[in-house]
């Protein structure tokens, strides 16, 4: 069986020798959607709305926060690959001290405004309509937070074209990666979901034709083991293409094909899928050292660095001592790895200019804590010709690549695999940014990368979809 989301990553691939995408597509002159709301209610998220959070640092130099206030202020910094602000950020308000409700978050004013609704019963209904287009609706009831995160094409399509999809679902899983490693220092836990009704949950937020649902978060007080096992699950989407839209007519670009090819429909033709077990890897092991620094560590600097968004430079030379490299490594199970997918998700590391590991490209498994030689790869200038712009890579101690094998994902959890996987490669490479934030490191995502070309360089399985790339340096 074809899958379009095979078909679709694939026609989105970058390569040095194409002569572009022969689709052009003209939003350049497009205004991204009015999120103005004239006469609706708006909420500063500077004021205390809730009872301060027990060990916050913050409350100790300044104004007690509570978790809304620390949320919404993280939520401010941007941490799209590109700085292009293209997610959307809502948030169902559940026992706080500002009115139950849907609101939309204005990073821009750091205000959270009301969505409208014609009466009180209207506004009842699109909150029920959520509830029952999750499969774990209960969960989202006991919620006093849920965030919503949504992809905007308007601000994404003019730079990546038909990429834009892909890069948005990365971009919308670093967001809930943010989120989630801010609950769980605050002593809380965040539950991200990847399996709804997308029409109802776009109908519920009121969402424009140009605005797709993605992802969805609930923020728990408290870090019970029950809750992290909640995200391991995924939703298997089993809908055919129709042969009528084979021709893609009807849609404005491939991306919004391949957006209705993994929409979900109806709930009860969804396969409950649980995480998969890592098959065994062959190679030379090499054992990662113990954390240079305790996770306490990790979240004391998270609390004095503070918010962090995604800057944009030139690396330093810098050859990463060994313990350096494996807590940069250990720390970005901080929080749950598998959160968006069914542990489909591969982890891999060239390693350039790292103490005592050999150069050359290694299979991470987390679970054993263990790099496994694949191949041996040291030629920096092959590598960097991998890239689009050569001089971005320069100076990289290591990088680090998340793959899947794209045919396999889509035969057991049919096309929406690939949201999960994008999501889930995002979801790491925001833990992956913070942990390089916390030893004083600097970890960016680089999306221009000709995926063929890496490959073959590297000599990556042939089976292996290449989703998303993090580099690591100073």
């Amino acid at each position: 069986m074809a899958f379009f989301s095979v078909a679709y990553h694939e026609s989105v691939r970058y390569s040095p020798r194409s002569a572009g995408d022969p689709v052009t597509l003209h939003w350049e002159q497009r205004m991204p959607p009015d999120k103005s709301y004239p006469g609706a209610k708006r909420y500063s998220i500077a004021e205390n709305h809730a009872a301060p959070v027990d060990g916050d640092l913050f409350s100790l130099v300044g104004t007690p926060s509570s978790m809304l206030n620390r949320v919404f202020s993280q939520l401010q910094n941007d941490v799209c690959a590109d700085g292009l602000r293209s997610i959307g950020v809502y948030a169902l308000l559940q026992g706080e001290r500002i009115p139950d409700g849907l609101y939309y978050f204005d990073s821009a004013s750091g205000e959270l405004v009301a969505l409208p609704a014609e009466n009180a019963k209207a506004r009842r209904a699109n909150i029920e309509r959520l509830y029952a287009a999750f499969p774990t609706g209960d969960f989202i009831r006991g919620a006093n937070i849920t965030l919503f995160f949504t992809g905007i094409f308007d601000r994404i399509v003019w730079r990546y074209k038909e990429a834009a999809y892909r890069e948005l679902q990365i971009d919308a899983g670093s967001y809930a990666g943010l989120v989630s490693i801010l609950a769980r220092s605050l002593g809380g836990t965040a539950i991200p979901f990847s399996a709804f009704v997308d029409d109802d949950v776009a109908v519920a937020l009121g969402l424009s034709p140009s605005e797709v649902p993605l992802a969805a978060l609930s923020i728990m007080p408290k870090a019970l083991k029950k809750y992290e096992t909640i995200s391991e699950f995924a939703y298997s989407n089993r809908s055919e293409l129709p042969e009528s839209a084979g021709s893609g007519g009807r849609y404005m670009a491939r991306f919004f094909m391949q957006n209705r090819v993994e929409c979900i429909t109806d709930l009860s033709r969804c396969m409950k899928v649980c995480r998969v077990v890592s098959q065994p890897v062959n190679g030379e092991e090499f054992p990662l050292t113990p954390l240079k620094f305790p996770n306490e560590y990790f979240f004391r600097e998270y609390e004095f660095l503070g918010p962090g968004a995604v800057s944009f430079r030139n690396f330093k030379p810098w050859k990463a001592s060994l313990d350096d490299f494996s807590t940069v490594l250990r720390w970005m199970e901080i929080c749950n790895l598998n959160s968006f997918g069914a542990g489909l998700l591969k982890i891999w590391v060239v390693s350039f200019d790292v103490q005592l590991v050999y150069p050359g490209l290694y299979r991470y498994l987390p679970l054993k804590k263990t790099l496994y030689l694949r191949t041996n790869f040291k030629d920096r200038d092959k590598f960097a010709k991998c890239h689009l712009d050569r001089e971005s890579v320069g100076n990289v101690s290591f990088a680090v690549l998340f793959s899947a094998d794209l045919e396999e994902a889509c035969k057991m959890l049919g096309e929406r695999a690939y949201r999960y996987l994008n999501m889930n490669a995002g979801y790491v490479a925001e833990m992956l940014r913070e942990s390089a934030r916390g030893l004083g490191k600097f970890a960016r995502r680089e999306p221009f990368f000709c995926e063929q070309d890496l490959k073959k360089a590297c000599r990556f399985p042939e089976n292996e979809t290449l989703l998303c790339e993090v580099l690591v340096g100073r």
